[in-house]
């Protein structure tokens, strides 16, 4: 009987230890913010606001390319999963370009084959609001030979930062801040006037 109730008591450890452990999740279906992307290889920074609506798989991105010194542009790009139409949007001429979209939407999440790496805060855990508690996960994109490591938030789990890496680009580097839930203006995915 006490062999009994020791491995009741081993069992009842196990599922609370296995309940705290962070879970693959998905971020909002609506939120917006400001993003930072690095592609060392091309020499290449993209400052940009963007906007990503799982509900209707679209996702806008307007902002700074950044390609060397003094050589920068604003650009925006708006992509439509669901009609497969992907907008290129140049402002600095007013000049715009539609092409097909082939590839399929992602939600932001967290895969559910992820390995998770740890737990840590970000800034101090010394007082309450000092510190942003995040987790840490890798894997790999088989298909297209890819590696990634991406840091979410444990509340919410919205973007802080992806690494990926493949054998053609090397480590590109996309940092994420400023997200708010909910898009403020839904006719950011509606195409200036100036690409029809």
């Amino acid at each position: 009987m006490q062999g009994f109730t020791v491995f009741i008591i081993c069992c009842s450890l196990l599922f609370v230890t296995h309940g705290q452990h962070p879970r693959p999740c998905a971020a909002p279906p609506l939120f917006e913010g400001r993003l930072v992307t690095i592609d060392p290889s091309k020499h290449f920074e993209f400052i940009a606001a963007f906007s990503y609506d799982a509900f209707e798989e679209r996702e806008r991105l307007v902002g700074e390319v950044i390609t060397g010194p003094n050589q920068t542009i604003i650009v925006g790009t708006i992509l439509l999963y669901k009609q497969h139409a992907l907008y290129n949007i140049f402002y600095h001429n007013k000049t715009c370009s539609k092409s097909p979209l082939s590839a399929p939407f992602r939600r932001v999440e967290v895969p559910h084959d992820a390995h998770f790496n740890g737990q840590f805060v970000i800034g101090s855990s010394s007082a309450p609001g000092e510190g942003l508690l995040a987790n840490s996960w890798s894997g790999e994109v088989k298909e297209q030979g890819a590696r990634y490591h991406l840091t979410t938030t444990e509340i919410g789990c919205l973007p802080i930062n992806v690494l990926y890496h493949t054998n053609e680009t090397g480590w590109i580097v996309t940092s994420y801040y400023d997200i708010i839930d909910g898009i403020k203006d839904p006719n950011v995915f509606v195409p200036p006037e100036f690409c029809k």
